[in-house]
């Protein structure tokens, strides 16, 4: 049976105007190796950016524009996503069952919780009971639905948010231990390490979003996940992802 992929998440998933996305990293690989997949979800684009923010900040939850363009050249002919700028975990739990149903969704590729943490909205635990929320909620409309959650990169520091590093790291560890007790064998709940091979330093343009070497590292976090533990391809097929123009 051919998947019907979700990406749900923020920023870091959506990406703004004029770069290739992690996702569209996903996706080529996929297509180099003769994977098939679909991708799904209601919207197509990338963020738009209507203010510029200041240096190394994180757009504030606002009105999602879901209308940009991918980077000049490429060819993105399965860019459907579920993943909107200013995204939070607390919101997502609440919609995520009529996405799965409406969008016959069968894999979610999860990316969020980074808000949720940055602007103060939750701590650690409030997190996790969200977590398990959305995974309950999504199990609702599809019982048999596979997810691949990821955990909340470390991003450089922001002197007004002392304790953000600290409350990824809590949630990080409660996550690892939290999806093997949420896994089921209909239904698996397993583990993406961003974190382990994101470097904020190296891999971003702001200090959180990825630019072209994060947008490769996530990629191939989720290719891993998605080719060794839930059998798409061989172990290994999809590693490493090269950087493709």
């Amino acid at each position: 049976m051919i998947p019907n992929i979700m990406v749900v998440g923020d920023s870091i998933s959506q990406g703004r105007e004029g770069d290739y996305t992690w996702r569209y990293r996903f996706w080529r690989n996929l297509a180099l190796h003769d994977v098939a997949a679909r991708f799904v979800g209601p919207w197509t684009g990338t963020w738009v950016s209507s203010a510029v923010q200041p240096a190394g900040h994180p757009a504030p939850p606002g009105d999602p524009v879901h209308s940009g363009r991918y980077r000049d050249g490429i060819r993105f002919g399965d860019s459907r996503h579920y993943a909107s700028w200013g995204r939070l975990l607390n919101e997502a739990k609440d919609n995520i069952a009529d996405a799965v149903a409406a969008y016959d969704a069968d894999h979610l590729m999860v990316a969020l919780g980074f808000n949720d943490l940055a602007w103060g909205l939750s701590r650690p635990d409030r997190m996790m009971a969200d977590i398990e929320t959305f995974v309950r909620r999504a199990r609702e409309a599809n019982p048999d639905i596979q997810l691949l959650i990821a955990n909340v990169v470390h991003r450089t520091p922001l002197p007004e948010h002392p304790r953000l590093a600290g409350d990824i790291t809590s949630y990080n560890r409660q996550l690892a231990a939290g999806l093997v007790a949420m896994s089921t064998a209909r239904s698996r709940a397993v583990l993406v390490d961003l974190d382990a091979v994101y470097d904020p330093r190296f891999d971003t343009y702001d200090g959180v979003h990825p630019n072209m070497s994060g947008e490769i590292k996530i990629a191939k976090a989720f290719a891993g996940v998605f080719s060794s533990r839930f059998d798409y391809g061989r172990a290994g097929l999809l590693d490493p992802i090269p950087a493709l123009g």
